[in-house]
């Protein structure tokens, strides 16, 4: 069996499990890919479920998300940020690192709703100085987003503008796919990896700080207290609230 999962930092907890002996027996294998695209391996059956942008669930009425697991934040999440050379309300194009639909989806929703403007939308490959080469604003996700230099530029966190607009979380990610594929064995599977991801986080974080060649506590912090794993009744109030606004614009 096949899962689709994002390449970022903040997906880890939920995933490292699969990698140790335990994990392994579970016949699970991983695939990585951007989110969008894996939205598209689900829909060709590639893999069984995703771990994709959470806006694919109100455009997919077949598919289902796996319960009480998301990747959510409430307030800044640091790795979701708009780079502007202009302030805001001055902003009259904004290159979107398509990466994620939810992400794109949501600085439109900022910018039209609690900005008040309607700039035009550009996509791009996510380098922010080609990007704001051709753009008055830039969209960068995951790692990038999280490490991209901001000197000289405005700077908004879509968590921190989203909290303070509607008060609510925010939910960036779900485990989506068939409804017919989300099975109690993999539901079983998907929480226990979220557990041992819980449990053995010094572990996560460590071997994180390898890879990316940052300091451990800066890692620490964002996935102990910016990142959020559980799916609770205010996520579920935010997910409503969002799928309202992406509809409000005609986004899905």
């Amino acid at each position: 069996m096949v899962i689709g999962c994002v390449p970022y930092l903040n997906a880890k907890p939920l995933v490292e499990w699969f990698y140790t002996p335990q994990g392994r027996e579970s016949g699970i294998e991983l695939a990585y890919d951007a989110p969008s695209r894996l939205a598209q391996l689900v829909e060709t059956d590639k893999v069984v479920c995703a771990l994709v942008s959470s806006v694919e669930l109100f455009r997919h009425p077949n598919w289902s998300a796996v319960p009480q697991i998301a990747i959510a934040s409430t307030g800044k999440v640091l790795s979701v940020r708009l780079f502007s050379k202009v302030p805001l309300y001055k902003v009259r194009s904004v290159a979107l690192d398509t990466s994620s639909l939810t992400s794109s989806a949501l600085v439109q929703v900022l910018f039209a709703q609690r900005w008040g403007t309607k700039p035009e939308y550009i996509p791009a490959a996510p380098d922010l100085e080609h990007m704001l080469q051709r753009a008055d604003a830039a969209l960068l996700i995951g790692d990038k987003g999280m490490l991209a230099r901001s000197q000289g530029l405005y700077v908004a966190d879509l968590g921190e503008e989203w909290y303070q607009w509607t008060g609510l979380p925010f939910v960036w990610a779900l485990w989506l796919g068939r409804s017919e594929n989300i099975t109690p064995s993999l539901v079983e599977a998907l929480l226990q990896a979220r557990q041992w991801g819980q449990e053995h986080i010094e572990r996560v974080i460590h071997s994180a700080a390898s890879r990316l060649a940052m300091k451990q506590e800066v890692i620490r912090h964002y996935l102990c207290n910016v990142m959020q794993y559980e799916m609770t009744t205010a996520h579920e109030k935010a997910l409503e609230r969002f799928a309202q606004e992406c509809k409000r614009l005609g986004l899905i």
